[in-house]
């Protein structure tokens, strides 16, 4: 029987199974998404139900050599502060982006440490937004999609900062001529968001619509509950 001890985890979402049991979907340091059953965890006399909640960095332990592990044991692994209001409706958004776009039992170490530093960045309502973007950028690495931020698309012409540009899926930054500036992205915007530099309210606000319609086009018709948060 596999056995995994102490491995850095994250819990991206619960659902009851049974009288007193939870299954976990679960993002590790080092084996990806997993999904693992806490026998008895709901239940009063359980020795470590209270610690199994999302956005808290445990250290768990489990065995199963089947897709379902089996937890047998699940520490602390650093005093965190909770995600409140917003905050935590934008963790579901993180949490359920990781469940829809990566595939299971894949190591993304990556992914994970932008995991850590995008619920860091959370706890902060300036940096919230910029943290977001700055994972979703990771995440789109990671799944194989990097965006393309320093060319326009289908050549060698680089990003200018003072032109406007529509990003397109699978191709890249196209820029604007015909002067409609309402769904464009200035070039400044996607220089900063290359280098982590985003701040600017208006620059924000174009990266984040931009996001959204690279999200929904990898997504392909799939909705994201978390959105319905914020409505």
């Amino acid at each position: 029987m596999n056995r995994v001890d102490l491995q850095i985890s994250f819990i991206l979402k619960s659902q009851a199974f049974k009288e007193t049991s939870v299954i976990h979907q679960v993002f590790t340091q080092d084996f990806g998404v997993l999904s693992i059953i806490s026998k008895g965890s709901r239940a009063k006399s359980s020795k470590h139900g209270s610690l199994l909640q999302s956005f808290r960095p445990l250290s768990m332990s489990w065995v199963g050599k089947s897709e379902l592990k089996t937890l047998t044991g699940c520490e602390e692994n650093l005093e965190s502060e909770q995600l409140k209001g917003k905050a935590l409706y934008c963790g579901f958004y993180v949490n359920e982006l990781i469940l829809n776009l990566l595939h299971k039992h894949d190591a993304h170490p990556n992914l994970f440490l932008a995991y850590q530093k995008v619920l860091n960045g959370l706890l902060d309502e300036k940096s919230l937004e910029a943290s977001l973007r700055q994972f979703e950028q990771v995440l789109f690495d990671e799944i194989g999609y990097g965006l393309a931020l320093e060319y326009e698309a289908g050549g060698n012409t680089p990003i200018q900062a003072e032109s406007l540009y529509n990003y397109k899926a699978g191709y890249g930054a196209v820029i604007q001529f015909d002067g409609d500036a309402s769904n464009a992205i200035s070039g400044s915007a996607l220089i900063n968001l290359r280098n982590n530099q985003l701040n600017d309210k208006i620059e924000l606000s174009q990266i984040k619509r931009m996001m959204r319609q690279l999200i929904d086009y990898q997504l392909d018709g799939k909705i994201l509950k978390s959105r319905a948060l914020f409505v």
